[in-house]
């Protein structure tokens, strides 16, 4: 009796498991956030084609961004943005929301919040309504009184060593806009200010040069004065940053875009959070994150990236990187890359 009972039992095991790994995942057809309140924004998940649970869905809030892993699920057309809608109440809050399928039935969706967030996350599950036109859908409370006065780009930095490596300088000007504004004077003035920013942070910040010198020496080999700008790190550099500008000679030539040397994983990493602060900072038409064999970034002992801040060859973009201001913006950007490099790693 023991061993029949023991076989069915192995039977109804093995069944379960199988409709387990073979059932359809939900696919998820809209997320909508809006105010409930004065205090609480929410956040609606709908989707259709399966039930979830609390045994699907988890959340973490970190950073000013919170992040939803949703198990058994796929992202359906809510990856192209489309099915994303935040009500004019919630653009107060929050800054976008991004979702992606990060492996085969996970989608994780990043809600960004425009601020500093830290406290009370619930979650629940609602069933579909037909007569209030509703799907069954995943519901997120967050508690917006959480908000501190830290700004999004707050991190304590805990003596992390950064490398900046303003481009070119002394003799080499690098690249010249059509009113005379030069790369090397833009790269030094954006990591100056980038410098202070993360040393407010709590950052070791190591520079390659502060003025407008050669690193190396006038007249030497573009390769001599590249490896001692490399040689400027020290053996316990978390980071390198070479910071840029862009020419060509269209001067209708426009944007930025971010580089990692290729097969470096965690070099793409801080690549991709580079491209996506300057994206929201800076507003530059975004030309995307590109693999590439700079020798600062091949011959680096960490994990490296070189940013082209826009094309200074383009007169209007030429005007905004020579503007203090938007030198700011450049080097808030490059502070929340770092802090976001630290803090969470995005859709890896």
């Amino acid at each position: 009796m023991l061993k029949k009972f023991l076989a069915c039992f192995s039977l109804l095991f093995i069944l379960a498991a199988t409709n387990t790994a073979f059932a359809k995942p939900a696919e998820i057809t809209g997320i909508n956030a809006f105010n409930l309140d004065k205090e609480t924004v929410r956040i609606e998940i709908s989707y259709r084609g399966g039930k979830l649970d609390s045994s699907d869905v988890s959340t973490s809030l970190n950073f000013g961004i919170l992040s939803v892993e949703m198990h058994n699920t796929l992202p359906g057309r809510v990856s192209r943005v489309s099915g994303t809608q935040i009500d004019s109440g919630a653009r107060d809050f929050i800054d976008k929301i991004l979702a992606n399928e990060t492996q085969p039935k996970l989608t994780k969706v990043q809600i960004q919040f425009k601020s500093f967030l830290e406290g009370d996350v619930q979650v629940s599950f609602e069933p579909s309504n037909r007569s209030g036109r509703k799907a069954d859908r995943v519901v997120i409370d967050v508690k917006t009184n959480a908000v501190k006065d830290k700004p999004l780009e707050y991190f304590d930095g805990g003596d992390k060593v950064i490398v900046l490596d303003p481009g070119h300088g002394g003799s080499d000007s690098g690249a010249i806009g059509p009113s005379g504004v030069t790369e090397k004077y833009v790269a030094l003035e954006v990591s100056l200010k980038a410098r202070d920013l993360l040393t407010a942070s709590g950052y070791q910040v190591v520079m390659t040069r502060t003025t407008d010198v050669d690193v190396a020496a006038p007249g030497v080999p573009d390769s001599t004065e590249l490896q001692a700008r490399v040689d400027k790190a020290p053996s316990n550099a978390a980071l390198f940053i070479s910071v840029h500008c862009n020419a060509f000679s269209n001067g209708k030539a426009n944007g930025m875009e971010t580089y990692h040397a290729p097969t470096a994983v965690q070099g793409a990493r801080l690549a991709r959070l580079l491209n996506e602060e300057l994206e929201r900072l800076g507003g530059l038409n975004n030309r995307g994150v590109k693999a590439a064999r700079f020798y600062v970034m091949t011959h680096s002992q960490c994990p490296a990236s070189l940013i082209e801040l826009g094309f200074i060859t383009n007169p209007n973009e030429e005007r905004l990187l020579a503007s203090d201001d938007y030198q700011h913006k450049l080097a808030q950007a490059i502070t929340n890359a770092v802090n976001r490099y630290f803090n969470q790693g995005g859709f890896d």
